[in-house]
């Protein structure tokens, strides 16, 4: 009797402490093969990877171009095509011409040209989803995604002219507050598509609409919804609306796999430096630098693959102090938290993270997915259960001679 309740004793204690150690075992990140590329300062529009496996990026790189996720961009003799955005380049004046993306319905050109002033590009760099026109301080960067997007920054100042395509013409003309980046922003639209070009500098439209002139000091925008079908479509919308109203820092694109991954990065903001630290499967680290006087919403895409978001699942820490889970995206983007918080836009396969800072907050926000089980299996999970088994045992045998 006595050795059956000693047993049912120890048997019990072994369970109770394994049920603690499934649940109770802090995360422990692998910092093996965790080497990401960093970012080229404020207003970079770039990308890097942390290939640890020969010609695992190529294969990453892929996945993201199949599931709408990363764009490739090619360019060669004047032509430049990636798997959203296609466009013509005068190589002899640094004009872009017959501007416009792939739809559903085949080709469409929404911006017949956009002229820099004295711009002549004297070199055209391409890296993955994106294209580099530069000469000297002067860049313009055409990104195949975000869909789309066409960024120019100027160290000194110079007209830019763009002329709509087709149908499209400015449909609202607004100012936000100018202590906003992008505070001049153009609604252009054809009533199927729809876009906005954005700059800190004021716009001036004519010939009905279709024709804008801009003295750009410092960048300007033009960037339009994108057309894919997995995307929840009023989400792209809501997420436009704050790029618009200077509520988005950055945008980033992350595919993992289990040695490495790559990542693009765009930043909105020229205060605040948002990137990519680390990133291999299931865990990665984004560090936010610089200035947030307003607060930061970083939108993160990704796919089941790199990053399962499950909610039982995600760990997701600014400073190594746990983020708040929000259920509701708008309260990221338009209520204006008093706490760091995140939310997760699940589309299946393809899936966003939303990251909200708080005003003046800023620092090193990683993001994990923990499996419990892996977490119990590894080394310093097994110690703890030999360990809590040998205290059961001891305890079991201590009881057992006492009665």
């Amino acid at each position: 009797m006595r050795m059956s309740k000693a047993l049912s004793l120890m048997l019990g204690g072994m369970l109770l402490i394994s049920s603690l150690v499934l649940f109770a075992v802090p995360a422990i990140a692998d910092s093996d093969n965790r080497t990401g590329g960093e970012g080229q300062g404020p207003w970079s529009d770039d990308g890097g990877e942390s290939p640890d496996v020969p010609g695992q990026s190529n294969e990453v790189y892929q996945k993201g171009v199949n599931k709408s996720l990363m764009g490739k961009m090619s360019y060669a003799y004047g032509y430049g095509q990636g798997g959203f955005v296609f466009y013509t380049v005068d190589e002899g004046n640094g004009t872009i011409t017959t501007y416009g993306l792939f739809t559903s319905e085949g080709e469409k050109v929404l911006i017949d040209s956009i002229s820099v002033e004295g711009f002549i590009p004297a070199d055209i760099d391409v890296h993955g989803s994106i294209a580099k026109l530069i000469e000297g301080g002067t860049i313009a960067v055409i990104h195949d995604n975000p869909t789309g997007m066409y960024h120019l920054f100027v160290e000194e100042a110079a007209n830019v002219t763009l002329a709509l395509s087709g149908d499209m013409v400015v449909t609202e003309n607004k100012v936000l507050n100018e202590s906003n980046n992008l505070t001049y922003q153009l609604i252009v639209s054809d009533g199927v598509s729809g876009g906005v070009i954005a700059s800190d500098d004021p716009f001036e439209v004519s010939e009905n609409g279709t024709v804008i002139e801009c003295n750009v000091t410092e960048h300007l925008m033009v960037r339009f919804l994108p057309q894919v079908a997995h995307r929840h479509q009023w989400m792209e919308m809501a997420l436009m609306q704050a790029i618009q109203e200077g509520r988005v820092a950055a945008e980033v694109t992350l595919l993992a796999g289990d040695d490495g991954g790559i990542y693009d990065t765009v930043s909105y903001r020229q205060e605040l430096n948002v990137q990519v630290r680390n990133i291999v499967r299931n865990s990665f680290e984004l560090t936010a630098q610089g200035e947030n006087a307003q607060g930061a919403l970083m939108l993160v895409h990704t796919e089941m693959g790199t990053m399962d978001m499950s909610q039982d699942r995600l760990r997701v820490r600014l400073n190594d102090q746990d983020m708040r889970c929000s259920e509701d995206p708008l309260e990221l983007m338009y209520g204006q938290p008093e706490d760091a918080c995140y939310t997760v836009i699940d589309d299946g396969e393809v899936q966003q993270l939303l990251l909200y800072l708080p005003a003046s907050f800023l620092g090193s926000v990683t993001v994990e997915s923990v499996d419990p089980l892996a977490e119990l299996f590894s080394p310093m999970g097994v110690a703890i259960m030999i360990g809590a088994v040998a205290l059961v045992a001891l305890a079991g045998v201590m009881a057992f001679r006492k009665r």
